[in-house]
């Protein structure tokens, strides 16, 4: 099946997006002297970047045939179980460690603590716990609902099940808080989404960032149902934007790059973003701008060596991508 491009910007786009809020949230987290405007643009980017990626999963699961695409609902499940489990409990293991002995990399954490990522997700790997999950709802009930059904159905019961005194759905929180941005992109037409004028379009992102600020300065962007609704509108509005810059060359280029190692960054840029961070305030540079700078720099720039170097040596690229790493150690020999 032909990929589809526009998609591959929109993830190489949130993948950039969530390395960012990682970086300000760290710089403001750490006590250096920021901009007002700072906490701002986190709450901007939270807003809709991880709901993105999410409606991002939701539109390939489609496009791909579902479950079908493995033949059997127990092979699908079984592919995303291996594929989404050994990068979740490796990463967020070595996430873990590292936060345990180096304190200042990001919120302190117990070697303990890996006993239970099975209920406690930690970091950006909660993504990866509740996309599984989602999947398995996806799987479960496909051919007795249709998408748009499955969605309503998971999200209602997030939401209404809880107004239970004592429920709560504890870890699983996540999953029924991701359902609606995924849920979307299994249930609409991607590509007519894409099919407003240009100046729809500005006008879209204009909104949505004008919007947003009104929302961010009086403390509501936060709020039940508005969230939602901005959560939805920033998805549309960043679908809109990319379109409007994919044909500027470097602009493509630029997140088809990002794409291209999108899962890897996904997963490892929190480690060396705080790194950098860690060697730059134990070298006295207090600056906001030069930890904005190299914090990203760096997240980009050695996620990316990383994924070279576990291409190199294949063995390593199996906490990257199980099966497909598998197969292809199989083929040689």
């Amino acid at each position: 099946m032909e990929r589809n491009v526009l998609v591959d910007k929109l993830k190489g786009y949130a993948c950039f997006l969530v390395l960012l809020g990682h970086v300000i949230m760290g710089i403001r987290l750490s006590g250096i002297s920021v901009p007002f405007f700072f906490e701002g643009t986190e709450q901007f980017l939270w807003s809709f970047h991880v709901a993105l990626f999410m409606f991002l999963s939701g539109v390939v699961y489609k496009e791909t045939g579902g479950w079908t695409s493995k033949k059997t609902k127990g092979r699908f499940i079984l592919n995303k179980l291996l594929n989404l489990g050994i990068p979740y409990v490796v990463f967020s293991a070595v996430y873990i460690i590292i936060n345990s002995f180096v304190g200042e990399a990001n919120t302190h954490s117990s070697v303990a603590d890996i006993l239970f990522i099975w209920k406690t997700p930690v970091a950006q790997y909660w993504f990866l716990y509740a996309l599984f999950f989602l999947f398995v709802i996806w799987v479960c009930l496909s051919g007795i609902l249709k998408n748009w059904q499955i969605t309503l159905f998971t999200v209602l019961l997030g939401y209404v099940l809880p107004l239970i005194p004592g429920f709560s759905w504890g870890p699983f929180d996540i999953v029924f808080y991701s359902a609606l941005a995924f849920g979307l992109g299994t249930s609409v037409d991607f590509k007519s989404l894409t099919k407003t004028s240009a100046f729809i379009k500005y006008l879209t992102v204009a909104m949505h960032l004008a919007v947003s600020i009104t929302l961010i300065v009086f403390g509501l962007i936060e709020k039940a149902f508005i969230k939602e609704i901005m959560t939805l509108f920033g998805i549309y509005s960043s679908i809109s934007f990319i379109y409007l810059l994919q044909d500027i060359k470097p602009v493509s280029r630029f997140l088809l790059f990002i794409n291209k190692y999108s899962f890897q960054t996904y997963l490892l840029h929190t480690i060396f973003t705080a790194g950098a961070r860690v060697m730059l305030l134990r070298a006295g540079v207090s600056q906001w701008w030069i930890h904005l700078v190299l914090g990203t720099l760096c997240g980009i720039a050695f996620s990316v060596l990383a994924s070279i170097i576990a291409k190199k040596i294949k063995v390593l690229n199996i906490f990257f991508f199980p099966t497909k790493t598998v197969k292809s150690l199989q083929k040689q020999q």
